[in-house]
């Protein structure tokens, strides 16, 4: 069975995130799947490569879970992925990550008519997210279409649940590729 890692990447995810909690909290029950708070581990920004390019070699499926900040994800994101998918791990000489999947699960507190030609935003968040599904194509990972959680700051309790059931038939699908 596929392995999945999923990096989730929230400053303040105890406190300030019911919807990504519940989510980790659902996912983290299924079998064969590994959750790696970046957060918790490097709020200086001082990454273990080593051990975050380990992670992602014994794994099959890699979600990168975090809520929009800015129309984009949070500092912390962007700092891994310039250290650690260097050359000659994620691309160069050697794609070590080639053929595995990647996906964005990711949430606004925005609804989804804001990310549209006539919302707010002006765009979808699938173009929002255009860059990882850039980075995956350029080190030969698959991307996969993003799970999305909009409202955040109104969903009932109720819709929250759903929410996250539905989360894990997005992982499973992603396990069954």
């Amino acid at each position: 069975m596929k392995k999945v890692l999923i990096n989730v990447v929230h400053p303040n995810l105890d406190n300030e995130s019911r919807v990504n909690k519940a989510l980790l909290e659902f996912a983290s029950k299924e079998s064969n799947v590994t959750v790696n708070n970046l957060y918790k581990k490097y709020s200086d920004f001082k990454i273990d490569v080593k051990k975050e390019q380990k992670l992602l070699v014994e794994n099959d499926i890699i979600i990168f879970q975090f809520p929009m900040y800015w129309l984009s994800s949070p500092a912390l994101l962007k700092e891994w992925l310039d250290v650690v998918l260097e050359y000659d791990f994620a691309y160069g000489d050697n794609y070590i990550l080639e053929n595995k999947i990647l996906s964005i699960c990711t949430s606004t507190g925005a609804n989804s008519k804001e990310f549209s030609q006539n919302g707010a935003n002006k765009y979808s968040i699938e173009e929002f997210l255009k860059p990882f599904e850039a980075t995956a194509n350029y080190i030969k990972m698959n991307y996969e279409k993003p799970f999305v959680t909009y409202e955040t700051f109104v969903i009932s309790d109720e819709d929250l649940e759903v929410q996250a059931k539905n989360y894990i038939e997005h992982i499973n699908k992603l396990k069954s590729l």
